[in-house]
């Protein structure tokens, strides 16, 4: 990379910069943060326009030059950085193939076009309909089911519905939700040239999808000159609720030939949408008993919880690959250049009702712990004293306390290092106190 390139990226922390800056070549470049990592997750409300707005003057005063604009969050992180590198004349995608990937339900009807046996069966729907589970039950979808907003993140608002009771309470909670994330969608979707099927749909309408079953992936890729490529597949393993995730773990064991199918099946689809000088990844299950690959979803960014796991294993993290195709470049990723033979990003979550967090190891503590775990970096989201409902972004059936990157020589040991890792911190919670 040449020396004095300057990257913005949205959404930048420190522990992102940190694995940006370790990057082979990287000590040429200067990261900035164009808007923190809390103006874009710790927050209420998402103004649009007024957030490009502050993009834009911080750009504009910049000294220096404007090399690449990129992110690792998605909605709305990943639709307004088309947006800004229009305006730049930098390399990316347009706005309208990121929607085409973000917008859960604009990228189903895609995906049925070019790959129709992979995706399930699916209707949008009015949130704000009082008969909206009558017409879908109609339209053919059988429990169980899912229903969530077309563009989200972290599974918020996402609900699982097994009987009519539980689409009934889940409605109530997405009518209440849902204008944080329907009101910036449609700020943004006025920057874009829609289809007449897409600009009719309402403020209040959602997805609603079939259950996927079997086992979960993540196909991370890219696109450079029109052409994708998957350059790893992560594994996800979920919680015995089969909805929350208990760890992300790399290089994924399916077999070699359903990875392949994987990805000829990934690369139709990003070239429906029209995808280019972007990473991407799109999640996908593996149904071992039919022999079958079903579409999740598709991302038009990288996954940040997965850089640790290419560092430790490949030797860098796959920040390598967003910043060349955003510099123009041609991406050149190691293979298995990394001190562990597997890594795992893993949760530390608590289920049931809300709690008050009684004891938290202190910074000098997990340092201690990150000393005695070899390849082991911890990062806690809460503190003592706190009630687990005043973590914000989380899914529909769990609080996440913190997360733990651990790299080992086989699963095996990955698993107990966890299970040290997670003895040692002894985070622990007590009930709340009544009136």
């Amino acid at each position: 990379m040449k020396t004095g390139m300057h990257v913005f990226v949205l959404g930048l922390d420190d522990h992102n910069r940190q694995l940006l800056e370790r990057l082979p070549g990287a000590d040429g470049c200067h990261f900035h943060a164009l808007l923190d990592y809390e103006a874009l997750r710790q927050v209420d409300t998402f103004p649009i326009d007024g957030m490009l707005e502050r993009c834009r003057r911080r750009l504009g005063a910049h000294h220096g030059s404007v090399d690449a604009i990129v992110t690792l969050l998605d909605f709305p992180a990943a639709e307004m950085v088309p947006i800004l590198t229009r305006e730049y004349g930098l390399p990316g995608p347009s706005l309208e193939a990121v929607l085409k990937a973000d917008h859960k339900y604009w990228s189903r009807l895609l995906q049925r076009e070019v790959a129709a046996g992979h995706v399930p069966a699916f209707a949008a729907f009015d949130a704000s309909d009082e008969a909206a589970l009558s017409r879908l039950i109609e339209a053919g979808l059988e429990y169980p089911f899912w229903i969530k907003p077309f563009n989200a993140f972290r599974s918020l608002l996402a609900f699982r519905i097994h009987k009519a009771l539980d689409f009934e309470l889940a409605q109530s909670q997405l009518c209440e939700g849902l204008p944080r994330l329907s009101e910036p969608l449609a700020a943004l979707l006025r920057h874009a040239t829609l289809p007449a099927e897409i600009a009719a749909l309402p403020p209040s309408a959602c997805l609603a999808e079939a259950q996927l079953t079997g086992r979960l992936c993540t196909l991370e890729g890219y696109v450079h000159g029109g052409r994708p490529v998957v350059y790893g597949v992560v594994d996800s393993i979920r919680e015995p609720n089969r909805a929350s995730f208990a760890r992300y773990q790399y290089p994924s064991r399916l077999p070699r030939r359903v990875r392949l199918r994987m990805g000829r099946i990934a690369g139709a689809v990003i070239r429906r949408i029209g995808l280019n000088d972007c990473p991407f990844n799109i999640e996908m299950f593996y149904d071992e008993a039919a022999d079958h690959i079903s579409i999740l979803e598709i991302n038009p960014r990288l996954s940040q919880s997965h850089c640790a796991l290419f560092e430790m294993v490949d030797g860098t993290s796959h920040h390598k690959v967003m910043l060349e195709v955003a510099l123009g470049h041609g991406v050149q990723m190691p293979k298995r250049a990394g001190p562990c033979r597997c890594a795992a990003k893993f949760f530390l979550r608590a289920h049931g009702e809300d709690a008050q967090v009684s004891c938290v190891p202190d910074p000098q503590r997990i340092a201690e712990i990150e000393r005695a775990i070899p390849h082991t970096e911890i990062i806690l989201e809460v503190r003592e004293g706190m009630q687990l409902s005043q973590l914000r972004n989380q899914d529909s059936y769990s609080f996440e306390l913190g997360e733990v990157y651990i790299g080992a020589d086989n699963q095996r040991q990955l698993l107990r290092r966890f299970a040290r890792c997670e003895k040692m911190l002894d985070i622990r919670l007590s009930p709340l106190q009544g009136d």
